[in-house]
C-alpha cells in the first residue's frame, strides 16, 4: 500500500488545481469520504477503499467535479496494483475514455496524467520492447504489442497536448487554492498551471532514451545559442528535421516558459527555469566549448540578480563549477585550476552570510562542508627491515599537523581487524596503549586540494605493529580523520 500513498498524495497536488476550470459550480471536497478511504487504507483493506473511491467517482460525475474525478482515477488505479491483472493497461483505458468532452485545464490534466502511465508502463515492461520491429497495416488496440518507437511517439504527443493552451494554462493561477494544494517550500516557482504541466513535460522530454534510434538527421545541439542570454535565447531558431527528437522539443518548451516570465517582477521563477535550461543544455551539448558557455550563463545570471535571493542558486553553481575545475587539478601535471576550490569556498561563505534561506543556500553549505573537510590515507610497506627507517606515504587534505600512535600487535588487535569497517574496529585499536607516540608537520598547501608527502617513521625490532595515523591528538573517531595499517618487521621475505 505505500505505493499507493505515493501515488495518490502526487495526484492531489496536480488534481485539485483543475477546480478553477469549473469555477461556476460549488466546489466539493467530499472530505467524509476520502477520510474513509484513508481509513481503509491504513487498515490495509484495498477492497473496502475501492469500493468507497467509486462511490466519490460516481457521485462526483453526477455533480461534475473533474477535480473529484481525477482524483478517484487515480486512486482507482492505485488500489488495483496489486489485485487486478494487467491493471497498469487497464487503468491506461479508463483515463483515455475520460478524455473525450473535456477542455481546458481538466484536458491537459488528463493528457499529462496519460502521457505520465504510457512512460511509466514502458519503463515497467522495456526490456520486452527492444528488440521488436515496427509493422504496417497492424491495429495496436493492446499496449502489449506496441514498440519503443510506439510508446515515444504516444508519450510525447500527449505531453505536448498537456499544455498545448498555452494561454488558458498561464492564466490559471494556484493561489485561489492554497487550502487544497499541497503548497511544499519552492511554490513560488511554479507560479501557474503552465509551469506544472511544462516541467512535468520536461521530465520526460529531457532523458535521451529516444535516441536508441536515431535517424542520420537526428538533431543535436550543437549550437552557441543554446548557451544566449534568456532575452537572447527565446528568439532563437532551432531547425531540424528530426520531428520526433525530445531534446529538441524540450529546447521549445524552455523558450515558452522563460519567455513568459522574462518580465516577472520577482525573478525566482525564471532564474529556476534558465539554471534548469543551462543544465539541459549543458548535459546535451556537443559543442566543443560548452562548459566555457555553460559558466558564462550562469556566471551572468548571478551578477545579473546579485543581490536577489533567488540568484543564491545560480551563485552556487557557480561554486561547484570551480569545484569541479578544482577537481582537474594534477600535481605533476595540469595545473591550471590548483586554486579554483578557493574561490568555490569565497563564494559558498558569502551565501552563507545572507540572511535569506534558500536552496542555493543550503546547497552552498553542503559544498563548504564538502570542501573544508579533513581527508587522510596512507601507505606502508607491507614488511620493512629491523631497525632502519622506513617511509610512509601520506595522502591528506586540509590539515597541517599529522598525529602517530604505533600500536604492538596481539592477539585482540589481530581479532579486532577482522571487523576492519565495523566501529568496535576503531574501538579496540584506539584504546591499545602505543609503543610511541608524535605528531608530523605537513606542508600547508592552503589550496583544499588531495597532497601526497613521504615521512620518515624510526626504526623498530622485528615484529608485528599497527601504525595509527589521526588529523586530531584527541584520535576522536567522529571528528578526526583516521587512517590506520598493520605492518610486519622483518629480515624475512617472500618473493612470489
Amino acid at each position: 500500500m505505500k505505493q499507493f500513498r505515493i501515488v495518490a498524495s502526487m495526484a492531489a497536488f496536480f488534481i485539485l488545481i483543475a477546480m478553477n476550470s469549473h469555477s461556476q459550480n460549488t466546489i466539493k471536497n467530499y472530505d467524509a469520504s476520502w477520510k474513509k478511504v484513508e481509513g481503509f487504507v491504513k487498515k490495509n483493506l484495498p477492497a473496502s477503499a475501492l469500493s468507497e473511491v467509486k462511490n466519490i467517482y460516481t457521485l462526483a460525475k453526477k455533480d461534475k467535479q473533474d477535480a473529484q474525478v481525477i482524483k478517484a482515477l487515480v486512486y482507482m488505479n492505485s488500489l488495483q496494483s496489486e489485485t487486478r491483472e494487467n491493471n497498469e493497461s487497464l487503468s491506461i483505458a479508463e483515463i483515455e475514455k475520460e478524455v473525450p468532452g473535456t477542455k481546458g485545464a481538466v484536458n491537459a490534466l488528463l493528457n499529462s496524467l496519460l502521457a505520465d502511465l504510457y512512460w511509466t508502463y514502458y519503463q515497467n515492461h522495456r526490456w520486452q520492447f527492444y528488440n521488436r520491429t515496427q509493422t504496417t497495416d497492424f491495429k495496436k488496440e493492446d499496449i502489449a504489442t506496441w514498440t519503443a518507437e510506439d510508446f515515444h511517439e504516444k508519450t510525447s504527443a500527449l505531453y505536448q497536448r498537456s499544455i498545448a493552451d498555452v494561454k488558458l494554462l498561464q492564466q490559471t493561477s494556484l493561489e485561489p487554492y492554497n487550502a487544497i494544494i499541497v503548497k511544499g517550500n519552492m511554490r513560488h516557482l511554479r507560479p501557474t498551471l503552465f509551469d506544472l504541466l511544462a516541467f512535468k513535460a520536461l521530465e520526460y522530454f529531457e532523458n535521451d532514451e529516444r535516441d536508441l534510434n536515431r535517424p542520420a538527421y537526428a538533431f543535436q545541439i550543437d549550437q552557441a545559442a543554446a548557451f544566449d542570454p534568456a532575452a537572447d535565447f527565446i528568439h532563437r531558431k532551432f531547425v531540424t528535421k528530426d520531428s520526433l527528437s525530445l531534446q529538441h522539443k524540450a529546447l521549445l518548451i524552455y523558450q515558452q516558459l522563460i519567455a513568459f516570465h522574462l518580465n516577472d517582477k520577482k525573478p525566482d521563477a525564471l532564474i529556476d527555469a534558465d539554471l534548469q535550461r543551462y543544465a539541459f543544455v549543458r548535459r546535451n551539448s556537443v559543442h566543443p566549448d560548452k562548459e566555457q558557455y555553460y559558466f558564462n550563463g550562469i556566471n551572468h545570471i548571478a551578477h545579473q540578480y546579485e543581490n536577489t535571493p533567488a540568484a543564491s542558486q545560480a551563485w552556487y553553481l557557480v561554486a561547484q563549477y570551480y569545484n569541479e575545475q578544482g577537481d582537474t587539478y594534477k600535481p605533476f601535471g595540469d595545473t591550471t585550476h590548483r586554486y579554483s576550490k578557493i574561490k568555490a569556498k569565497e563564494i559558498c561563505e558569502k551565501l552563507l552570510a545572507q540572511k535569506d534561506s534558500s536552496e542555493g543556500k543550503i546547497n552552498a553549505y553542503n559544498l563548504l562542508q564538502q570542501l573544508n573537510s579533513k581527508n587522510l590515507q596512507f601507505t606502508i610497506e607491507q614488511v620493512n627491515l629491523p631497525e632502519q627507517p622506513f617511509r610512509a606515504l601520506i595522502d591528506y587534505r586540509n590539515f597541517t599537523t599529522l598525529h602517530l600512535r604505533l600500536i604492538k600487535s596481539d592477539d585482540k588487535l589481530r581479532k579486532a581487524q577482522e571487523n576492519l569497517y565495523e566501529d568496535s574496529y576503531w574501538k579496540t585499536v584506539l584504546a591499545a596503549a602505543p609503543l610511541r607516540s608524535w605528531k608530523q608537520t605537513l606542508p600547508d598547501t592552503k589550496d583544499l586540494q588531495q597532497h601526497k608527502v613521504e615521512i620518515k617513521v624510526d626504526g623498530l625490532p622485528a615484529g608485528e605493529y599497527f601504525l595509527i595515523a589521526g588529523s586530531d591528538e584527541a584520535f576522536a573517531k567522529d571528528q578526526t580523520s583516521l587512517s590506520g595499517k598493520r605492518f610486519y618487521v622483518s629480515t624475512i621475505a617472500y618473493i612470489n
